[in-house]
């Protein structure tokens, strides 16, 4: 049997490590859905109508898609 169990985040955790509104993380599921340019590159796991993240995707995408800026 398999152990691994990932950390599922819900749109108002992943809001938060984003520093945006939950709104918006909704906004960016829709646009991606609908093949509009979006941010959110990260395809949630849906239990039931109910989307839900793996922690390790989001810390993934971060790492990989925002760069520091420096002034």
């Amino acid at each position: 049997m398999n152990n691994y169990n990932p950390t599922l985040l819900n749109d108002r955790a992943i809001s938060e490590m984003l520093c945006m509104s939950p709104s918006w993380v909704r906004k960016q599921r829709w646009l991606r859905r609908k093949g509009e340019p979006h941010t959110l590159t990260i395809e949630p796991i849906m239990i039931g109508t109910t989307p839900r993240y793996k922690h390790e995707d989001i810390t993934d995408w971060l790492q990989n898609c925002c760069q520091p800026t420096f002034h």
